[in-house]
C-alpha cells in the first residue's frame, strides 16, 4: 500500500484523493505515510553556507523505491514533505551509466554519485550563478533521497551527477525549483491560517444538506474554525 502511496503523492494527489483512489480513509494514507517517513529518515542536513558541503554515505536506507515508481522517467523531481525537508524522486536508468562509460571512459560504479543543492532565490539560475550549493553523496541505486535542513522562504534547485575527473562535475538530472514556505506560515501567522484552513477543505468532503438548490452545497461552519 505504501508503494502506491508513494506513487500517488508524487503525481500530486492529496491524502483525500489517494483515499479515494485507494478505498480507504484519509487517517490510514496519513498514517502510512508520516510512518514511511519516519522509518526510511535517511536524511542529510543541510547547514552553514559554505559553497561545497559533502556528506558520505553512512546513513542511507534499506528501502528502495522500484523505478516503475518513479514519477517521471528520466527527471528528477523534488517533493516539499515538511516545511524545511524535501524528498528527491530520480529515474534509475541505465542510460547515465551508457553515457559515461562512452564518452569518459569510467566504469560508473567506479563514480562517486552526489547531489548538488543550490539555492536560487530570486535568480535566473544557469548552473554557475546560484548563491551558495551543499553537496550530498548518495547511492544512484537507492531512487530516492531525503534533504532536511533547508532555509526559510528560499528556492532550491537539485542536480544529481558524479565526478568524472577530479572536480569535473557531470550532471544528470536536475529538478524543477521548489519554494519552501516563510517564517509565518510555519509560526501560525495569517498565511498559516489560510494555508490551514485551504487543507481542512481540501482534505474534508461538502456536507451536502436537503432543501436547497440543486447547485449548492454547504460547509458546516466549525469544520474551518481554528
Amino acid at each position: 500500500m505504501i508503494e502506491e502511496i508513494i506513487k500517488l503523492r508524487g503525481d500530486g494527489l492529496s491524502f483525500r484523493k489517494i483515499a479515494t483512489e485507494l478505498n480507504t480513509t484519509v487517517g490510514k494514507v496519513q498514517y502510512r505515510w508520516n510512518k514511511w517517513i519516519e522509518e526510511n529518515d535517511n536524511d542529510n542536513e543541510i547547514t552553514g553556507h559554505t559553497n561545497r558541503q559533502s556528506t558520505k554515505d553512512t546513513n542511507s536506507s534499506d528501502y528502495s523505491i522500484s523505478p516503475e515508481l518513479i514519477p517521471l522517467k528520466g527527471e528528477l523531481k523534488a517533493k516539499l514533505v515538511a516545511p524545511r525537508k524535501l524528498i528527491l524522486f530520480w529515474d534509475v536508468s541505465e542510460l547515465p551509466k551508457k553515457i559515461i562509460e562512452r564518452f569518459f571512459n569510467r566504469k560508473f560504479e567506479e563514480l562517486v554519485t552526489v547531489f548538488k543543492i543550490f539555492d536560487v532565490t530570486n535568480i535566473l539560475f544557469n548552473g554557475k550563478n546560484a548563491h551558495h550549493y551543499n553537496e550530498i553523496t548518495v547511492p544512484y541505486q537507492s531512487g530516492h533521497w531525503f534533504v532536511k535542513g533547508l532555509a526559510e522562504n528560499r528556492c532550491y534547485v537539485a542536480e544529481l551527477g558524479v565526478y568524472v575527473y577530479n572536480n569535473e562535475f557531470f550532471p544528470l538530472y536536475r529538478s524543477d525549483s521548489i519554494q519552501t514556505p516563510s517564517l509565518d506560515i510555519q509560526s501560525g501567522g495569517t498565511y498559516h491560517q489560510e494555508l490551514l484552513q485551504f487543507q481542512r477543505f481540501e482534505e474534508e468532503s461538502p456536507k451536502w444538506m436537503e432543501h436547497v438548490s440543486t447547485y449548492s452545497y454547504y460547509v458546516k461552519s466549525n469544520s474551518l474554525e481554528e
